[in-house]
């Protein structure tokens, strides 16, 4: 080795142990929303739009669901492979893409529940409509035509002479380990939703890249707990325990390995990101019980199964997945009286981004922008009120910022965060004489910084960045 590559080796070495996290921090991280809002036939839905993009939203998820006739038998003349035909519903979906990408947007167009006819035979009737053993064939027919409405050439029905937007991520359907989405979990006694639905994505993805190959394929977001074999009659299935049959990998004394299945290893799952709904019992730093579910800081396991899939074949193409969470949020109280107080509703939305960012999560949709209208079986965890006044935890999703203690450095904390606009961040400590920088570091706009700064004891943080502040940061 030449004494020029080794004095640039060691110059790299000592850069590394001097800027800890440097790395880390140019990993960026893309936030958005997920709410029916957004589809919603009113004035409302570019309402709420403009207040996703000015809240710092990248991308916005639209469940454009499956907008074909819901009847037992296929339509006469039916072509699915057509999204001209008269027979597909797209109105609305179009109208919610066009508003989204008009707004500078991107859009991850979200698939679930089937027609009727597009359905296996017998469905039970405790089965919900849409789930049942669904056709990957008929599901490979409408990604086809997704994709070419979609396509950026596609006419638009409802202004002539114009196109239709390009969207550049299809997921695959919602939830595929709980049975009220893909029933049955289990058949003859044995797990049946993880492969019928890697044959669910195959061919949703074969759909989609015969269309364009450069569109990016999201599975499902899985639920983040599920139930044992012998309990409520199998209608979930524990996350991590889905993902390692879908994938090929196979568990064995407590190493991950792949599976000997002849079929599986036929036939691979193909995608290009693994989704997770990564909901949590309290606070976001605390892990799932079974060793088998997956909340927030889990994603690690699903890490782990991914990028031994990725080595053994178990997830095509062969490359490195990403990982997003397509659905994540607390309620707060107000209006929830069962949620959390608003000071912590905007503290664990911030730990929360950074516990996934930290697990490699690159993408993050809260679930949702504004509050439902209603308490009864409906979601409070709007970053803003319904009547549009915002939360505390709308500054947090703009700027947000996390301090954490770092392991064996007394007096030494990493402050994260996600900068609204591009500029120089100063950090700043509360003293007894006022705010004091302690730090100034560049960003991005929408980019994230990790730097490391001292602070002993109960120490008050806050970043600046223009005229922006984030909201002040308690570090214990």
């Amino acid at each position: 080795m030449s004494r020029r590559l080794t004095g640039l080796l060691l110059c790299f070495a000592l850069l590394a142990v001097a800027a800890p996290g440097v790395a880390e921090a140019a990993r960026g991280l893309k936030l958005g929303y997920y709410d029916s809002v957004f589809v919603a036939d009113s004035p409302l839905r570019g309402l709420w739009m403009d207040r996703a993009v000015n809240d710092g939203s990248d991308i916005v998820r639209i469940n454009v669901s499956w907008p074909a006739p819901d009847t037992r038998q296929r339509p006469r003349g039916f072509d699915a492979r057509n999204p001209a035909d008269p027979a597909y519903g797209f109105a609305r979906a179009d109208a919610a893409i066009i508003d989204a990408k008009e707004r500078g947007l991107k859009v991850l167009a979200a698939v679930s529940r089937a027609p009727r006819w597009a359905e296996g035979a017998h469905r039970p009737r405790n089965a919900r409509e849409g789930s049942w053993r669904p056709s990957p064939n008929a599901l490979k027919e409408y990604a086809i035509a997704l994709t070419r409405r979609y396509s950026g050439d596609f006419p638009d029905p409802a202004r002539p002479g114009r196109t239709l937007p390009r969207v550049d991520a299809f997921q695959a359907w919602n939830e595929p380990n709980l049975n009220i989405f893909l029933a049955p979990q289990r058949s003859r006694g044995r797990l049946f939703a993880p492969a019928h639905y890697r044959r669910m994505l195959n061919a949703f993805y074969r759909g989609v890249k015969s269309v364009r190959r450069s569109a990016t394929v999201v599975t499902a977001g899985l639920a983040p707990y599920g139930d044992d074999a012998d309990f409520a009659a199998g209608r979930r299935t524990r996350p991590a325990l889905f993902t390692r049959v879908m994938l090929c990998v196979r568990k064995v004394k407590g190493q991950l390995r792949r599976a000997r299945r002849s079929r599986c290893r036929r036939a691979p799952a193909r995608f290009d990101v693994l989704a997770h709904h990564p909901y949590s019992v309290g606070r976001p730093s605390r892990p799932a019980l079974n060793v088998d579910d997956v909340s927030i800081p889990d994603i690690h396991k699903l890490r782990r199964i991914l990028r031994v899939a990725e080595r053994t074949g178990g997830a095509l193409p062969r490359k490195r997945h990403r990982l997003w969470v397509t659905e994540i949020s607390y309620d707060s109280s107000p209006p929830n009286p069962r949620g959390v107080s608003l000071a912590r509703h905007a503290r664990w939305l911030q730990e929360t981004l950074y516990l996934l960012w930290r697990q490699e999560v690159d993408t993050i949709m809260w679930y949702q922008i504004r509050d439902q209208p209603r308490l009864d079986r409906t979601r409070q965890a709007g970053t803003f009120f319904i009547g549009g006044k915002p939360k505390p935890a709308a500054r947090a999703f703009r700027f947000p910022l996390v301090a954490e203690r770092t392991r064996g450095r007394r007096g030494s904390l990493r402050v994260w965060g996600r900068s609204p606009v591009k500029g120089k961040v100063r950090i700043e400590r509360r003293t007894s004489r006022g705010w004091r920088r302690v730090r100034t570091v560049r960003a991005r706009e929408h980019g994230t910084f990790l730097v490391r700064v001292r602070g002993r004891g109960h120490t008050d943080l806050r970043a600046r960045v223009g005229a922006e502040k984030s909201l002040v940061w308690h570090a214990r």
